[in-house]
């Protein structure tokens, strides 16, 4: 699995880190796997904004984004 890493920092005091990956495969396993490990899903895989993305929570400030860029035949 191919992937990229950023951060996104909001105004509110919130910092996502945003691991984006090429398959919907990948946000659903990776999703999966950090739920297994004890984090709580703020949301589950879906689409949002043209994207197909889950986020996790690590603390009260800091979350986990897994995305994948949907292409036109994937909407």
């Amino acid at each position: 699995m191919d992937g990229r890493l950023s951060i996104e920092k909001r105004e509110d005091g919130l910092t996502f880190i945003i691991f984006a990956v090429n398959r919907k495969e990948d946000v659903d396993g990776l999703t999966l796997d950090m739920i297994d490990m004890g984090l709580d899903a703020l949301y589950e895989p879906g689409c949002r904004s043209g994207r197909y993305e889950s986020c996790v929570i690590c603390n009260e400030k800091t979350g986990i984004k897994m995305v994948a860029e949907m292409t036109s035949d994937q909407k």
